[in-house]
């Protein structure tokens, strides 16, 4: 999560290439972002950072959706299943620079999960009060549709051990996917998706045929324990796809407070495998309210050679944030890097 450029005002994003139907941009009394000097992350570690620039070259690692925290003196990054693992570990120590560890996070992903489908999505991991390490994971439940599912470790490379029984699961709604936690400092949250791609509808990004109209893909957001495995309350709804002008789909929930007191939520938008993927953010005053005012922080830019960005995760202090990309256009099974980036808040300018 390093090497960009989020800056108040229009003028980072003017740069990228214009599209009808990007999503609208934030209204003048809020923080407009964006990114410049993006930087790919080299797990081989052959070829350092050049001038906070794109690096190469590209050495063909996947790492898709990862999530980011700092954990036993060093920063983690979590990956979906890849490079033979379940969870891939890559540890950095500035996040400049990442190493692709032999770590399986979670070599057990649980009971509940199917013995035929035991590809794990999306981690997120966070320390909780009693110092334990708790990660949510996406997983296919035997018999039914993904869920959530929480593993605790007391050292951030794990491994982590699966809680019994999933945490979220939301079969009427297409399964849940791409969990992630926050602390405010007071409660805990945890955010999620409710995959309404899995049912069909005019989305083209789903197995079927697309037809009828574009089903509700929401984001959810519930309180939670302060041992960051005990629901509490009941989720709300706090943004959904706009149908026809993101594919109907909006995932990949992060959330960071900025300086003025408003909650920015970081989310992805389109289907995963298109260059049109990309991360878009908006804002509410409540942590559990209504996200408006969206706009796009980074798509694909022909001339900076990353296609189809998403999955971002912010760690809990809003400094440093990771995002994974495709190195070609229209490759949509192609791997997925690990791209970094700083994240500077000051007032009402954020940067990285």
């Amino acid at each position: 999560m390093k090497s960009l450029l989020l800056s108040l005002g229009a003028g980072l994003v003017a740069g990228l290439p214009s599209k009808p139907q990007d999503a609208p941009r934030a209204v003048e009394e809020l923080p407009t972002l964006g990114l410049a000097n993006i930087t790919k992350i080299d797990m081989a570690g052959s070829v350092g950072i050049q001038g906070r620039r794109l690096a190469g070259p590209f050495m063909g690692v996947d790492f898709p959706d990862p999530g980011l925290i700092w954990g036993d003196g060093s920063w983690k990054a979590y990956g979906t299943s890849s490079n033979g693992k379940k969870i891939p570990v890559a540890t950095s120590s500035d996040t400049w620079s990442w190493t692709l560890t032999g770590n399986d996070a979670l070599p057990n992903p649980g009971s509940w999960v199917d013995p035929n489908d035991q590809g794990i999505w999306a981690p997120d991991v966070q320390k909780n009060d009693n110092g334990v390490y708790v990660m949510y994971y996406t997983a296919h439940q035997n018999g039914g549709t993904h869920c959530i599912g929480a593993a605790t470790s007391n050292t951030a490379l794990g491994p982590f051990t699966p809680q019994s029984a999933p945490l979220i699961c939301d079969a009427a709604g297409g399964g849940v996917i791409d969990a992630s936690g926050y602390d405010d400092g007071v409660n805990r949250w945890i955010l999620w998706k409710v995959d309404g791609n899995n049912l069909g509808g005019a989305t083209t990004c789903q197995g079927g045929t697309p037809s009828g109209a574009y089903k509700s893909t929401p984001i959810k957001i519930q309180r939670m324990a302060r041992d960051a495995l005990t629901l509490l309350d009941s989720a709300k709804t706090i943004l959904d796809n706009e149908g026809a002008s993101n594919n109907g789909v909006v995932e990949a929930p992060a959330l960071y407070k900025i300086a003025d007191g408003n909650f920015v939520l970081f989310y992805s938008a389109h289907c995963y495998s298109s260059d049109d993927y990309d991360v878009e953010y908006a804002f509410s005053s409540t942590i559990d309210g209504s996200y408006t005012n969206r706009g796009i922080l980074i798509r694909t830019v022909d001339n900076r050679g990353v296609y189809g960005p998403g999955g971002l995760d912010i760690d809990p202090n809003g400094k440093s944030v990771v995002f994974h990309g495709r190195l070609n256009p229209n490759q949509g099974n192609a791997a997925r890097e690990l791209y970094s980036a700083e994240l500077t808040i000051s007032g009402r300018s954020i940067s990285f």
